[in-house]
């Protein structure tokens, strides 16, 4: 009996062990981290508003695709992580919104630059190249960009591996993108992207060279 009972102790821990681990290499680690913080003071740059919906593929074994939408409104910026971990050392990050989204911030999670890329569960690994970046810029109305803002307040937090389902799902919700399709997969949202009129793309790879 001693012994079913440490075999049975030992299954639960190596499969909690697997969990973490799995959530950890995909950067989908939004079910353990992603609920503390608070929203902080806020920021709000002087530039038009705009969506930058952010799309990494991995271009190295054991990485996984991403995606992430950053919101500017004339009210805030934040960034809508789903199911992702947002580098913020400050914390005001609440279920998959960061806020207080300055441009520095914004620059390192863009990039994935180190040291931030090790609080996206890839640690050495994040390599400079390890993902190929799809950033659209697509500018928008304040009131466009205020919605994007609201529905990302109000979701909930993402699965595991959802951020494609997440992303795409507010994405159809916003006047001008209602012929959005939802999907699983951001490479499916990417060719979405890709085909519309009014995107600007800039692509790179990430994490850059040192001092790129």
């Amino acid at each position: 009996m001693a012994l079913a009972g440490a075999l049975r102790r030992s299954t639960r821990a190596v499969t909690v062990w697997l969990l973490v681990a799995t959530m950890s290499v995909s950067g989908c680690a939004a079910l353990l981290f992603g609920g503390f913080g608070s929203e902080g003071p806020g920021y709000a740059g002087s530039g038009p508003s705009k969506l930058r919906i952010a799309i990494y593929e991995p271009r190295r074994a054991f990485l996984v695709p991403h995606v992430s939408i950053i919101i500017h409104s004339p009210d805030e910026h934040l960034i809508y992580d789903p199911a992702g971990w947002t580098p913020d050392p400050r914390g005001h990050r609440i279920a998959d919104v960061t806020y207080s989204i300055t441009p520095d911030v914004e620059r390192a999670f863009v990039l994935r630059a180190p040291p931030e890329s090790r609080q996206i569960g890839v640690g050495s690994r994040a390599r400079p190249g390890s993902w190929e970046l799809f950033l659209f810029d697509i500018t928008v109305s304040d009131d466009v960009a205020r919605a994007a803002a609201r529905l990302a307040r109000d979701r909930p937090a993402a699965p595991v591996s959802g951020c494609a389902f997440g992303a795409s799902g507010l994405l159809r919700q916003l006047p001008g993108f209602e012929d959005v399709r939802t999907c699983l997969l951001p490479s499916q949202l990417r060719k979405q992207l890709e085909a519309r009129d009014d995107t600007i793309l800039y692509r790179s790879l990430v994490p850059p060279v040192q001092g790129g």
